[in-house]
């Protein structure tokens, strides 16, 4: 049984190496490194045929790296001089801050509610431009809040990609309402783990939303043609 889902990425399973706290990119001349690489120029591909300013990353569950590629995908855009905006979705369960080890300020929550301007909660981290989650009272009131369109839409004006790092896209609907307000959604799924069928159904939740997947975690042993696509860079 098929997926009608072109796949977008295959991300190795080696972990990146953790700088102050951050999850970045592995060294520029790593497998990791160059499917992110791969990951951008594909979803840039997609875009001269289909609008694709706005993309939300999202998977069936939690746990299969999600945040990780929405973080790194941002970071390899900046890195190639996009003006790129990072914003946190995933207002039940939110992590960023945590990770680009934030100090807490507004963030998502505050500007859809309206008690703090776009401006206020943006931060830079080194090329990018994040919007953390913030103070998050009711998940539910600000993915309702017509003003959460209004700051995508505003993004989505200022910088050339924005990157939503949307919750799973089966626990609850925020993922479908985050995608519905996105050019293109991407999931992201743990080789040999999700169900074929769990896939299925996230993607048809995404509906016409839903460009790729990325693979992740996959064993390049595992694969007949796991040399070619991870081959030693320094090997002759």
């Amino acid at each position: 049984m098929s997926i009608p889902a072109e796949t977008l990425g295959i991300r190795p399973a080696v972990r990146p190496d953790a700088v102050g706290g951050v999850t970045t990119l592995a060294p520029s001349d790593s497998a990791a490194a160059e499917q992110y690489r791969a990951l951008q120029h594909r979803l840039e591909r997609l875009a001269a045929r289909r609008p694709m300013r706005v993309v939300a990353i999202t998977s069936s569950a939690r746990g299969e790296g999600r945040t990780t590629t929405a973080l790194n995908l941002a970071l390899t855009a900046a890195e190639d001089g996009r003006e790129v905006a990072l914003v946190e979705c995933d207002l039940r369960k939110p992590c960023l801050a945590q990770r680009l080890d934030l100090a807490p300020r507004a963030g998502l929550a505050e500007v859809a509610l309206g008690t703090a301007e776009l401006s206020q909660a943006l931060c830079r981290v080194g090329g990018l431009s994040v919007l953390c989650a913030g103070e998050v009272k009711d998940p539910g009131a600000v993915l309702r809040s017509p003003r959460l369109r209004a700051v995508i839409d505003a993004l989505r004006q200022s910088c050339g990609l924005v990157i939503l790092d949307a919750p799973p896209a089966l626990a609850f609907a925020d993922a479908e309402r985050l995608a519905s307000a996105a050019d293109g959604a991407v999931l992201v799924v743990r080789a040999q783990e999700t169900p074929r069928e769990v896939v299925r159904l996230a993607l048809d939740t995404l509906g016409d939303r839903a460009v790729g997947i990325v693979l992740n975690r996959v064993n390049a042993g595992a694969l007949p043609h796991g040399k070619y696509l991870y081959a030693d860079p320094t090997a002759a």
